[in-house]
């Protein structure tokens, strides 16, 4: 996800309807309201457990708060898919895991009146073994924790804020244990 303030590549720009039409900075993205592509990662362990990450306090967006296992900007030149591969390992230290797709939603929103957020977050899910060794990148990730449907119910219900929106709107969307 590379969210910190070091420099950020050119990430892929597409239409309305999800068409590539070049690339951009996420500065230029973000100030223009220009659509690009971001891919969200849920991961279920063999007891159906879900891992969520909580963002290091070193992100630039959302930090602080519980986001889905890994995820990030689809960056020029790569493929959804390839990007959900290389934050898996950037983020966790996971190779060689099966994606499946989930489906792919478009969001518009606006971030501190400073950021337009115009966005195709296609999300994948990955089911991996109860004992999967997990290797989170400290500057991005602060902890993860494993999180049964019920304690994740629990813990939206009493502090939906520590929450991404992205991850909220996915679990609605994609999870109807979750």
């Amino acid at each position: 996800m590379r969210m910190t303030n070091a420099p950020y590549p050119p990430v892929v720009v597409v239409d309305e309807n999800d068409n590539i039409l070049g690339s951009a900075t996420l500065a230029e993205v973000w100030n223009k309201g220009l659509y690009h592509r971001i891919v969200s990662i849920f991961i279920v362990d063999s007891d159906q457990r879900m891992l969520l990450q909580l963002r290091s306090p070193q992100v630039m967006m959302y930090p602080n708060c519980w986001d889905q296992a890994a995820g990030g900007h689809v960056d020029e030149g790569f493929t959804y898919e390839q990007t959900a591969k290389k934050e898996l390992f950037e983020e966790l230290g996971l190779d060689g895991v099966k994606l499946e797709v989930a489906g792919t939603f478009r969001s518009n929103n606006a971030l501190n009146g400073a950021r337009i957020v115009n966005q195709f977050e296609r999300v994948y899910i990955a089911r991996v073994p109860r004992d999967v060794a997990l290797r989170p990148d400290p500057e991005e990730v602060s902890a993860v924790q494993w999180f049964t449907s019920a304690e994740l119910t629990a813990q939206i219900t009493q502090q939906t804020e520590k929450f991404t929106p992205g991850l909220l709107y996915a679990l609605r969307k994609y999870f109807s244990d979750f």
